[in-house]
C-alpha cells in the first residue's frame, strides 16, 4: 500500500488544493468586476500585470529548482489576484511596482517557505507589506472609504483601493468560500463579530463606517481565515480571531484604518505556531 504524506492543512473532504484555489478565485470575480467598472482601465491593467507576473515568477522560479510546476493548481494565480486587489488604482501608472510585487510574494513569501501548505505568511500580503514599505506614496490610497449610505454597499465611489470598490460584492464572495469552508468560519466570524463588538463598547462607534468596507472583509474573510497561515485546533482559531480584532482595534486608535488591518494579519500570521502549541488538547489519560 502507497502512503502519500503531504503538508498542512490535512482534511477529510472531497476538494483538492485546485478547486480550493480556483473555486476562491471564482469567488473574487464579483469584486474584480466591480473595480472595473469603477477604476476602468487601470483596474485591468494592474489585474493582469500581477496575475501574470505571479504565474510568470512561479513559473521560473520552480523551472530553476527542477521542481514541479504547479501553476495549474490555481495558487499563483489567487495570490496575484488578492495582491492587485489591494493596490490604488494610481500605481496602474507605474505598472512595475505591482509587477515587482507578484513577484516578490511569488519568490519570498511562498517558494523560501516551502510552497502552498507550508506557508507562515500570506503571500498577497507580504507582497503589499514589501510595496509599501519600498514605495510608500505610490501604495497611497487617494481616499478612505466610509459606508455613508445604502448605495455604498454596493458602489463604494469614495474606494482607495481595487478591492474597496463594492463592500457587498467581497462579502457575496466571502459568504461562498465560508459556506464551502474554503476558509475557516471561526477565525473570519470571531475576529468579524467581536471587533465591530468592541468597537462600539469602546465608545468608537463613529469609526464603523470606515470598518464596513470591502477592504475590510477581504482581510477578515480571505486573508486573516486562510487555513494554511491560521492555526490548526479549534481552540486556536476562536483565539486566533479574537487577539486579531484586538490588534486591528489598537491600530484604530492610531488611525491606521486598511493597512492597520493587513499588519495586524501579519503578526497574527507570526504567533499562529505559538498559538497552536498551547492549544493542542491534552490525551486522554494525558497530564
Amino acid at each position: 500500500m502507497t502512503l502519500t504524506i503531504s503538508p498542512l492543512p490535512h482534511a477529510k473532504s472531497r476538494e483538492s488544493v485546485k478547486s480550493v484555489m480556483w473555486g476562491t478565485v471564482a469567488a473574487l470575480i464579483p469584486i474584480s468586476l466591480a473595480a472595473i467598472y469603477l477604476f476602468g482601465f487601470p483596474a485591468v491593467k494592474i489585474i493582469l500585470a500581477t496575475v501574470i507576473a505571479a504565474v510568470v515568477s512561479e513559473i521560473i522560479i520552480y523551472k530553476a529548482a527542477s521542481h514541479p510546476i504547479t501553476i495549474g493548481d490555481g495558487n499563483a494565480v489567487l495570490i496575484g489576484l488578492l495582491l492587485a486587489l489591494l493596490m490604488p488604482p494610481g500605481v496602474s501608472e507605474h505598472i512595475w511596482v505591482p509587477i515587482i510585487g507578484a513577484a516578490f510574494a511569488i519568490a519570498v513569501a511562498k517558494y523560501i517557505f516551502g510552497g502552498t501548505g507550508t506557508l507562515v505568511f500570506h503571500p498577497a500580503l507580504i507582497g503589499f507589506a514589501f510595496l509599501l514599505a519600498a514605495w510608500p506614496t505610490l501604495m497611497g490610497a487617494a481616499s478612505t472609504p466610509n459606508l455613508g449610505s445604502f448605495s455604498d454597499l454596493l458602489i463604494e465611489t469614495g474606494a482607495g483601493r481595487l478591492v474597496e470598490a463594492s463592500p457587498a460584492l467581497v462579502l457575496l464572495g466571502g459568504a461562498f468560500v465560508l459556506y464551502k469552508k474554503y476558509v475557516d468560519r471561526r477565525v473570519a466570524l470571531s475576529a468579524t463579530v467581536l471587533l465591530i463588538l468592541l468597537i462600539l463598547i469602546s465608545g468608537k462607534g463613529w469609526q464603523l463606517p470606515y470598518i464596513l468596507t470591502g477592504g475590510y472583509f477581504l482581510g477578515l474573510i480571505f486573508l486573516a481565515a486562510d487555513p494554511i497561515t491560521t492555526p490548526v485546533t479549534k481552540r486556536g482559531r476562536l483565539v486566533y480571531g479574537t487577539v486579531l480584532a484586538l490588534l486591528i482595534l489598537i491600530q484604530l486608535h492610531f488611525g491606521a484604518y486598511f493597512t492597520g488591518m493587513c499588519f495586524a494579519v501579519l503578526m497574527m500570521n507570526v504567533f499562529s505556531p505559538f498559538i497552536d502549541k498551547n492549544t493542542i488538547p491534552k490525551p486522554i489519560g494525558g497530564d
